[in-house]
């Protein structure tokens, strides 16, 4: 039997990010280098077929959206995936815990925490707002290590870092396996199979979520619409019309593509998140699009403001350990908050 303390860090930023705060969910948008999506990519045919295609789309229990006007999309989420995570995850741990496991890249140490005991209940719903009818821009918009859209499931799609801002989140990951209480064997993963997780407060995923995609695609048959981004464009999987693997190569520097889809017969620009890729390239790097200048307003007013994961294991004698602190290698600061116990 493991017990467990409470630990919630918060990320400190660069001076060049800036955090926009949708709802009670902290969005992050930011400052990161990406280059232009290449200026020979067509608009895609009437920007309002975005709009049609929203309406038609798949969206999960978990969230509601609505159309409050005639390029606008109002997107309400309760924070909770509307699938079934793992048992038990591993987040950052702090002085005096159960290290169970190092990230692959940073280093990071790990410690296993219970979904159900200590993920769950800290998950909180947002609420936003954004262009249904979108348009590409000049100059593309750096994504910033934090949220880029929305998904079917009712969750955050995030952008491919997560430690810092330059090492993706999928190439860092860990697991560690072990035996509950009751015998069962149980692997804690740092991001699960579905490239997924919390930072404390939003569920995520930092690449390709095949728990989202087998919703709506089958097997090796062609994506469909799994979530729209900040600027508006859909996001979908991995597969072209055809069922086909779409490669980074096809993509430009966003993660954009504008080709056929089954909402989109005829072609339209839109995102991919690519099968099997841990790279910066798992995610959108940037947007082709233009996030709403009053999401940058928002942003420009809550730098720096972004609750992150959190980390709850340690022993029976530090059931009444005092508050501490620990400096993270990204130049994070956790901060642990007296033991709750949670038997795994």
């Amino acid at each position: 039997m493991i017990e467990s303390s409470e630990t919630l860090y918060r990320r400190r930023t660069p001076a060049a990010l800036v955090a926009i705060c949708i709802s009670v969910v902290t969005i992050a948008i930011g400052c990161l280098s990406c280059n232009s999506p290449s200026s020979s990519i067509p608009q895609g045919g009437d920007s309002n077929q975005y709009v049609e295609a929203y309406k038609a789309a798949t969206w999960g229990s978990t969230m509601t959206v609505s159309f409050p006007s005639s390029c606008e999309m109002t997107i309400t989420t309760t924070g909770k995936p509307n699938y079934s995570p793992n048992p038990y995850y591993l987040a950052p741990a702090s002085g005096g815990q159960t290290v169970v496991a190092h990230t692959a890249v940073t280093n990071t140490p790990l410690a296993v925490i219970s979904y159900s005991g200590m993920i769950e209940p800290r998950l909180l719903g947002s609420s936003a707002t954004i262009n249904s009818c979108p348009t590409l821009a000049t100059n593309p918009t750096p994504t910033s290590g934090g949220a880029i859209g929305y998904l079917i499931s009712g969750t955050a799609m995030f952008d491919s870092f997560e430690m810092d801002a330059s090492t993706p989140a999928l190439s860092d990951n860990a697991s560690y396996a072990f035996t509950d209480g009751s015998g069962t064997v149980q692997t804690a993963y740092f991001l699960d199979p579905c490239a997924s997780h919390s930072n404390g407060s939003t569920w995520h995923a930092h690449g390709n979520p095949d728990c989202v995609t087998s919703q709506i695609d089958s097997t090796n048959g062609a994506s469909h619409i799994i979530g729209v981004a900040l600027d508006g464009f859909p996001i979908y999987g991995g597969r072209d019309i055809n069922g086909n693997v779409t490669s980074v190569s096809q993509l430009d520097a966003c993660n954009g593509i504008n080709s056929a889809t089954p909402e989109f017969p005829n072609g339209a620009y839109h995102y991919v998140l690519p099968i099997g890729v841990t790279s910066k390239y798992a995610s959108l790097n940037c947007y082709s699009g233009a996030p709403s200048p009053e999401a940058m307003a928002a942003a420009e007013q809550l730098a720096c403001v972004m609750k992150a994961m959190f980390a709850v294991t340690g022993s029976k004698r530090q059931k009444q350990a005092a508050p501490a602190e620990m400096a993270m290698p990204d130049r994070t600061i956790m901060h642990r908050s007296p033991a709750r116990s949670v038997v795994l």
